[in-house]
């Protein structure tokens, strides 16, 4: 059920005077989310919700789409022309100055920017003040129930078994044969998720060293290198659970060296991004304590501090971290001051990645990647982060009981 009473309690306190969601052809995918609509929902003509402050919701339609938004039990206006639809709209905003639309100024925020420039340039025209949904949708974005908290906990410990195993992969695999490949290691975690009911929405990020410098590199049956003795690869894997309505997913990344000890010069990167990592995690930690607001730039803020101090702040080139929800970036805060200045509040009930990376060309990528979940009462859950602390040397004559350590811990 959407709650209505919630929207318009929220519009009261932040002095707008309605919600005015549009959508064209699945284009507005935050009021597709809002308003529970089913993803098999036929819309190929232009729609729109308008929540007031107070009174009856609206909803807008074409003729030839009436039953799009059936499950709303709003007001029902009809449109077939061009023309009618500019009248309905006007109608219904008539009254109204301050409007909520999914738009961020000058683009700062291209996360919530989903209404195209030429219809807001339209409901500008009609002497209307356009604000920002962007703090208003987070609620009903980005709030997870008890049950998806429960259940991301699950695929999280799931996902560490399987980054384990795959360790061990590599290992049997060099040790008998010398060698495998990164797609070879690729599948072979897709085999894995597969038994454990877990899926991704793209296939796992399997890197050796230099190819790991590129964040977002794939390996393909066409495109892999070997992994041998003496290499560093870079696996970020994420997965959410089959058959569990909105599963939310889980998201790490790790790295190992295929060898007994690992070098100094890989070592110290990955350091200085644990140190980063860990700076983010306090400071939200604290701010919660201390019931004090904490803002995604301020999180992405202070693991960019740690990277910049040690001298690696040009090779982090992305943001700090993403919201998780049943999406793998979800519509809710992101930790970030780099890419876009994410000025939202972190809110409970939230989950996040925290994934500092330093990309150096021609030598190595290096990235640790952890999930926070904040309760719906506001405390950082622990055991969710599915934390690494240093480089895995997985050649290592004690890996096995390292990795039995890391499993149970």
């Amino acid at each position: 059920m959407i709650d209505i009473e919630k929207i318009q309690s929220l519009l009261k306190e932040q002095n707008i005077d309605a919600w005015f969601l549009y959508d064209f052809r699945h284009s507005n995918s935050i009021a597709w989310n809002i308003l529970q609509l089913p993803t098999t929902a036929h819309c190929t003509r232009r729609w729109a919700v308008v929540i007031p402050q107070s009174g009856e919701p609206v909803k807008i339609t074409s003729t030839m789409e009436q039953a799009s938004l059936s499950h709303l039990p709003f007001k029902h206006i009809l449109y077939n022309t061009g023309e009618e639809w500019f009248a309905c709209i006007e109608q219904v905003l008539s009254g109204t100055k301050n409007i909520a639309m999914e738009y961020s100024p000058f683009g700062t925020l291209p996360t919530v920017s989903k209404v195209e420039g030429g219809f807001v340039d339209w409901v500008r025209s009609k002497g209307k003040n356009i604000l920002s949904s962007a703090d208003l949708s987070v609620p009903f974005e980005s709030v997870l129930t008890q049950d998806q908290i429960d259940e991301q906990r699950k695929t999280a410990r799931d996902l560490r078994l399987t980054m384990i195993e795959t360790f061990v992969y590599i290992r049997e695999n060099v040790l008998e044969f010398g060698s495998t490949n990164e797609y070879a290691v690729q599948q072979y975690i897709l085999g894995l998720m597969k038994q454990r009911n877990l899926v991704p929405d793209h296939a796992p990020i399997v890197a050796k060293g230099v190819n790991g410098a590129s964040p977002h590199y794939f390996p393909s049956p066409e495109k892999n290198a070997l992994l041998k003795k003496g290499d560093v690869v870079l696996i970020d894997m994420w997965a959410q659970r089959i058959g569990f309505p909105k599963s939310v997913f889980a998201d790490i990344t790790w790295m190992c060296f295929i060898g007994e000890e690992v070098p100094k010069e890989i070592a110290t990167p990955f350091d200085v991004l644990v140190a980063a990592r860990n700076a983010s995690v306090q400071l939200v930690q604290e701010r919660f304590n201390m019931k004090v607001p904490v803002y995604g730039f301020e999180v992405d803020d202070a693991a960019r501090d740690i990277v910049n101090k040690a001298g690696y702040g040009q090779y982090f080139i992305h943001r700090t971290g993403h919201s998780i929800t049943h999406e793998l970036h979800g519509a809710g805060v992101n930790m970030d001051n780099y890419e876009a200045k994410d000025i939202r509040t972190i809110l409970p009930g939230t989950s996040f990645s925290i994934e500092p990376g330093i990309y150096i060309n021609d030598f190595c990528g290096f990235r640790t990647e952890l999930d926070v979940v904040i309760t719906l009462d506001g405390k950082i859950l622990d055991g969710i982060g599915l934390e690494q602390e240093s480089i895995v040397p997985i050649l290592h004559s004690n890996f096995e009981e390292l990795a039995k350590y890391l499993i149970e811990e």
